[in-house]
């Protein structure tokens, strides 16, 4: 394995176990324990919990299956991410950190194959548990929809405004194209909560969204060109609100939720008609 690769991911914060992880899942489009053990010369017994970690921290996504395997995250998102974190934190490696992963980007490129020119015919299923790495997959997916996209949305809303502000941006353009987009908001219990959601729907609205009201959904799940569906799900175990996101590419299931989400659709309530009522109550 390539030592100075290594020596380069290490100064991004990761340790050298974790970078001959991330490596060897550069090496195919995705791996089992066993084979990330074998490729990156890191012992089976450690290998458990350094690929645990990588796709916490959002490097890396687990594909489930009898056998569970394994896939880097695009290094763009890790740069990213890497970034965005030292903007937080106020500190002044930005310019460094940007210079030595674009040299680390260059050098990757240069010995592993782009990730989606990497096939596998089983890699239909992906789980993903960083909150970032969920942004960038759930704006990807937008990008990438030309007919529809059907959204089931409900609290908890976990991600910073910035990146419902890139959403919104992104869909409203997609509008612009002619794409479909419809969404059904359970509404929030606490006041202040709901009178947030208010103006998303609003500003969402405004951009050409198709958008009702209902007070209870089953799942947080969005549908994309009848061929992708992405559902999320809360950890129930945390006390910190944790998503995981499931993204499964099948038609037949993509369909059947189509049809669940239009069952809903017709049950629930015109976003305006329901204000109309609710400003009608307040007032008498």
């Amino acid at each position: 394995m390539n030592k100075e690769l290594i020596e380069e991911i290490q100064k991004l914060g990761l340790n050298s176990y974790e970078a001959k992880v991330y490596l060897a899942l550069l090496e195919r489009a995705s791996l089992s324990v066993s084979e990330v053990s074998k490729l990156s010369k890191v012992p089976r017994t450690r290998v458990y919990d350094v690929l645990n970690d990588l796709v916490t921290n959002g490097l890396a996504s687990l594909k489930p299956g009898k056998y569970k395997k394994y896939s880097a995250a695009d290094f763009d998102v890790f740069k990213e991410k890497l970034v965005r974190q030292i903007d937080k934190q106020g500190l002044e490696r930005k310019n460094a950190i940007e210079k030595v992963t674009l040299t680390l980007k260059r050098k990757l490129e240069s010995i592993y194959p782009p990730l989606n020119q990497i096939s596998d015919p089983i890699d239909y299923i992906e789980i993903i548990k960083d909150s970032y790495q969920i942004h960038k997959k759930f704006m990807q997916l937008c990008g990438e929809a030309k007919e529809e996209i059907l959204i089931f949305d409900k609290p908890p809303y976990t991600g910073p405004d910035d990146q419902l502000e890139d959403q919104t941006n992104q869909q409203s353009e997609l509008i612009r194209k002619g794409t479909i987009i419809k969404c059904i908001y359970q509404l929030a219990v606490h006041e202040e909560e709901r009178r947030w959601q208010f103006q998303e729907i609003d500003l969402a609205i405004k951009h050409g969204e198709q958008a009702r009201v209902i007070k209870e959904l089953p799942t947080k799940m969005a549908v994309f060109d009848e061929r992708i569906v992405v559902t999320f799900l809360e950890d129930p175990t945390l006390e910190k609100t944790s998503l995981t996101a499931i993204v499964i590419e099948h038609r037949s299931l993509a369909k059947t939720l189509k049809t669940a989400f239009e069952t809903y659709w017709e049950r629930a309530e015109d976003y305006h008609a329901f204000i109309k009522k609710e400003n009608l109550i307040r007032k008498g």
